[in-house]
């Protein structure tokens, strides 16, 4: 009995020094962390990351140089942001200018013949979807994306990544303008803020009191159309609005904006009941000339992802791809989509990232904090059925023409 008693007093003591010798291989996790594969494997790619992320930007610097392809408001609102990009990592950056239709449409020859000169485009959904996704001029954006910043949804807007096409694979969507409110712009000489609230439903615009007094974007300004295929689908307009407005509603057309805001700050109309947020009407009426901005309500609140503010995708055969890959994960990270909000005069739009701070997002646009909003540019189906109702919306103007 003696010799069993010991025998096992040596077993246990064997078992202790093993379980401690095990224990000191495989030591517990810190306080408050999850023992899973994720969180222990979180350190080396962080490591890998570090390592990826400097041969890219030696790589990019290289080649010296990247070519944006831009629609309006980029061209005109995101030179401080490429600047920055530039003195941060020491590459020059071409921004093409004028509207996305005419980039476009340049753009499409020159590939056509084999031509390529630029690496990423910031052009809008309608553009993208109608023109450069159905000519395979654009690549997957996803297996681009590979900063942490990025790559984490929970940095974004409902936990996810938005994309405006029916693939939600090219279109990455980053900005987008809240719409619960209709935004209308009058010269305060001509009417008082009362005349304009005494519009309660959308068709009151209509009324024979407004005749000769309206000006509104023509067709041919890729704005004046977004605002009509949006107006298309909205349950205080739809298309019967849509048909008046554009055909019978004593509206003065024009695609110049220049000349839109000559006519309301000098008097020659009265008001303009079709708008987006106007930077320049803004600072006009911030020099005390007379203009103002007024809001009528809408039915439902939604998020627009507006012109070619809102979206960034990236061109096959880029003539500079590491300069590509490294300016849109600079781009949509923290930093990036910061300088959006801080360095862009009275924006109208906001970023899809939660964790930037709101900077020079203009009141109107800023997401009510906990408000679920419809996103109609983010549904598959959406594009098609939009671009049905832009030819029936051309047709109008056209038969408007004649």
């Amino acid at each position: 009995m003696q010799n069993l008693r010991i025998f096992r007093i040596a077993i246990n003591r064997v078992a202790i020094v093993s379980i401690i010798f095990v224990v000191s291989l495989f030591p517990p996790p810190a306080f408050g962390a999850t023992p899973t594969p994720q969180s222990k494997s979180f350190p080396q790619a962080s490591a890998n990351f570090e390592q990826e992320w400097s041969k890219l930007v030696a790589a990019a610097q290289q080649e010296g140089t990247l070519a944006v392809a831009s629609g309006g408001a980029p061209s005109r609102q995101y030179r401080p942001v490429m600047d920055a990009f530039t003195k941060k990592f020491g590459i020059k950056v071409e921004v093409s200018t004028g509207n996305a239709t005419d980039t476009v449409n340049r753009l499409l020859a020159e590939r056509k013949g084999g031509k390529y000169t630029v690496d990423v485009a910031l052009i809008s959904i309608r553009e993208n979807q109608q023109r450069l996704v159905p000519s395979d001029s654009l690549v997957p954006f996803a297996p681009l994306l590979i900063h942490p910043e990025v790559v984490n949804t929970a940095n974004w807007y409902g936990g996810k990544h938005w994309y405006g096409d029916k693939d939600s694979k090219y279109i990455f969507i980053y900005h987008a303008s809240v719409e619960d409110q209709y935004e209308v712009w009058y010269n305060t000489d001509k009417l008082k803020e009362a005349d304009i609230l005494s519009v309660k439903k959308q068709t009151d615009i209509f009324d024979p009191r407004w005749k000769g007094k309206m000006q509104g974007q023509g067709m041919g300004d890729p704005s004046g159309i977004r605002q009509m295929i949006d107006a298309y689908f909205e349950p205080d307009r739809g298309p019967e609005w849509v048909r008046t407005y554009l055909t019978s509603g004593s509206v003065t057309f024009s695609d110049d904006r220049r000349i839109l805001e000559t006519w309301l700050v000098g008097g020659r109309f009265a008001v303009q009941f079709v708008s987006t947020a106007e930077e320049e009407l803004r600072a006009l009426a911030k020099k005390g000339l007379p203009v103002k901005q007024v809001f009528l309500p809408k039915q439902a609140g939604m998020l627009r992802a507006s012109g070619s503010g809102c979206c960034i995708s990236a061109f096959a055969n880029p003539p500079h791809a590491n300069s590509a890959k490294l300016f849109i994960n600079w781009f949509l990270s923290k930093e990036g989509q910061t300088l959006t909000h801080t360095m862009i005069p009275n924006i109208d739009r906001s970023s899809l990232r939660t964790d930037v701070p709101i900077g020079e997002v203009v009141v109107d646009q800023r997401r009510a904090p906990g408000r679920q909003y419809s996103f109609p540019d983010a549904e598959p189906g959406m594009g098609a059925k939009q671009e049905e109702a832009q030819k029936w919306i051309f047709k109008l103007w056209e038969s408007r023409q004649k």
